[in-house]
């Protein structure tokens, strides 16, 4: 039960009264090219070992906010558990700080967007965090395909540059395959494949499938949850993974 707590709470939470800011132009806040200033509260389980009762449970705090049309800055900050037969410590993860560039309509309907993400190695225990300060930058494209289904493919590179000389270092690489349905009463499906890519270990890689469903509870709020597994390869990250997720828009 101890496991699942985290996720139980984060619903809670999702159902408190919504504060968002009512619009008549809205956006759902999932297309990788929209530009919104938002605050999110993310909970998330990762179970890494079912069989073995390991997990890391996190909840996370997201704040972005737009620089202009083109550009946004923001930080994540988790707030972690992991836990296991042996040991289980609380305490702060690794601290995310992002800046993003995004053309909604480069070319049509084709838009494109990259960011560059700094994970700082600010996790108070070796189990919440890398250890590492990773640069990741992405490059992204999104193709509307009509007005509710869009597709978009991107490209993240990790890479370890200073940190715990105790702690591996990191260099992988994560693609993402994204086909979504935006439904006009205000509610949302996506899919994700994402596939992994070692570069330090020759042949180690990893897929991992995702669905979210999620819905507009105002103009200015919105629900969301999602569930990932690990579905094929030799790197074996996790065995599955449940969110949910509470976003107030255009603050």
């Amino acid at each position: 039960m101890k496991k699942i707590s985290i996720v139980i709470g984060g619903l809670l939470l999702s159902f408190l009264p919504c504060w968002g800011q009512l619009q008549k132009n809205y956006e759902y806040g999932v297309i990788p090219t929209e530009n919104i200033t938002s605050l999110e509260l993310n909970p998330v389980l990762d179970v890494l070992d079912d069989s073995g009762s390991i997990s890391t449970g996190k909840m996370t705090f997201k704040g972005y906010r737009i620089i202009n049309a083109h550009w946004n800055w923001g930080a994540e900050v988790p707030l972690a558990r992991y836990e296991s037969p042996a040991k289980s410590v609380n305490g702060l993860g690794d601290i995310l700080a992002a800046i993003t560039w995004v053309d909604p309509s480069s070319v049509g309907y084709l838009g494109t967007g990259a960011k560059m993400e700094l994970s700082l190695p600010t996790a108070t225990d070796k189990r919440l965090g890398s250890g590492k300060l990773q640069a990741m930058p992405s490059v992204f494209v999104v193709w509307q395909l009509s007005e509710n289904w869009y597709t978009a493919a991107a490209y993240k590179h990790h890479v370890s540059v200073i940190g715990n000389d105790n702690r591996e270092d990191i260099n992988f690489g994560r693609f993402r395959l994204n086909i979504s349905y935006l439904s006009a009463n205000q509610w949302w499906i996506q899919t994700n494949a994402y596939y992994y890519q070692d570069y330090r270990h020759s042949g180690k890689a990893e897929l991992v499938p995702e669905v979210e469903i999620g819905t507009l509870v105002n103009h200015g709020t919105a629900l969301y949850i999602n569930g990932s597994t690990h579905a094929g390869g030799n790197w074996h990250s996790k065995d599955w993974s449940i969110g949910t997720g509470f976003k107030i828009l255009y603050l």
